[in-house]
C-alpha cells in the first residue's frame, strides 16, 4: 500500500519522498494544481491533485494508503489568519478524520518548534508548554493544529505522531537558509543581539529520517518529538560558517535584540494600518 505525502513538492516533503523512493516504498503525493511535478513524475510517484481546503480531494488522496505523512502547511509569519486556519487547522482536521475513516494505519503530522514561541528564553524540549503569539498567525495555527491532534489521540486513540522540526537547512531551501546565505554573501546580514544565542538547527535529510522513524516505530504512536541537531550552534557560528564557505567577511552589523523587536513591532503595526499585504522587512518573528 502506498504512503501519502502532502507537501511533496516542498522543502521537507520532497526529501521525505526521496527517502521513501530509496527504500522502494510506493508513494502518492497530494499536489496543489499548478505546482511543478516533474521531479515527482520522474520518481514514479502517483500524483493526486488536491488542496488542503478541498475535503473531496483529501478523501480521494487517502483512499487505499497505509500511512499519511503530512508536510503541507501555510507557512511564514505574515498574512490573513483565516488562510492559516483553513489549511493548518481545518484542513488538518479533515485529513485526520478522512484518514481514520479510510483505515490509514499511521499518521505523522509535521509541526514546528515555533509552537514553543520565537523566544524560549533558554532551552526547551517536548515537556515545554506551547505558547501562542497572537501577532504570528503561523505560530497560532500550529499550536491550534497540535491541539486538534491531541484531541484525536486522546478521544479516538488515533495513531498519530507529531514531529517538531527546528530551523531546517539544506538543499532546495530557497527560503530561510537560502535567503540568509544571500544576505551574508552580499554583506547585508544583520546579527540580532550579541549572537551568542543557540539556534535549533537541523539538516533536512535528518528531519526526513526522523519523520520516517516516527511513521514506523510502534512506540512513537501518540508521541511528540522535537527534531533538532544535537550540536549546539550559536547565531554567530552559523553565519560565520556560511561566510567562510562563501569566502566573504562574516557579518559585522549588529542590532540590540530588544531594539530589533521594537522595530519589528512598529513595522507590523504600520503595515497593518496601511493594509499592506506583503510582509514587513522586519517582523517580531
Amino acid at each position: 500500500m502506498p504512503v501519502l505525502v502532502t507537501g511533496a513538492t516542498g522543502f521537507i516533503g520532497s526529501h521525505v519522498v526521496d527517502l521513501l523512493i530509496e527504500r522502494s516504498e510506493s508513494v502518492r503525493a497530494l499536489v496543489h494544481p499548478g505546482e511543478v511535478t516533474d521531479r515527482l513524475v520522474s520518481q514514479g510517484v502517483d500524483i493526486c491533485p488536491g488542496d488542503m481546503k478541498d475535503r473531496a480531494s483529501l478523501a480521494a488522496a487517502v483512499t487505499g494508503v497505509e500511512k499519511v505523512i503530512h508536510c503541507a502547511a501555510r507557512t511564514g509569519p505574515w498574512g490573513p489568519r483565516e488562510e492559516y486556519e483553513a489549511t493548518n487547522v481545518h484542513g488538518l482536521e479533515d485529513l485526520i478524520e478522512l484518514s481514520m475513516a479510510a483505515g490509514v494505519q499511521r499518521f505523522v503530522h509535521v509541526s514546528s518548534v515555533i509552537v514553543y514561541g520565537a523566544d524560549v528564553g533558554g532551552a526547551a524540549d517536548e515537556t515545554a508548554a506551547m505558547v501562542i503569539e497572537p501577532h504570528n498567525p503561523y505560530n497560532w495555527s500550529k499550536v491550534i493544529g497540535e491541539r486538534v491532534v491531541e484531541k484525536y489521540i486522546k478521544e479516538k486513540k488515533a495513531a498519530i505522531t507529531v514531529v517538531r522540526p527546528g530551523w531546517v537547512y539544506g538543499s532546495r531551501d530557497g527560503n530561510s537558509f537560502g535567503r540568509f546565505a544571500s544576505m551574508v554573501k552580499n554583506g547585508k546580514m544583520v546579527v540580532i543581539g550579541p549572537g551568542r544565542n543557540h539556534v535549533p538547527l537541523v539538516y533536512v535529510t535528518d528531519v526526513a529520517e526522523g519523520i520516517l522513524l516516527a511513521s514506523s516505530a510502534q512506540q512513537a504512536a501518540g508521541g511528540v518529538y522535537t527534531l533538532v541537531n544535537d550540536e549546539l550552534v550559536t547565531q554567530n557560528e552559523f553565519f560565520e560558517t556560511i561566510a567562510k564557505e562563501l569566502q566573504v567577511p562574516a557579518p559585522r552589523i549588529r542590532v540590540p535584540y530588544r531594539l530589533a523587536r521594537l522595530i519589528g513591532t512598529s513595522a507590523e503595526a504600520a503595515f497593518k494600518l496601511a493594509k499592506i499585504q506583503q510582509s514587513p522587512p522586519l517582523t517580531r518573528y
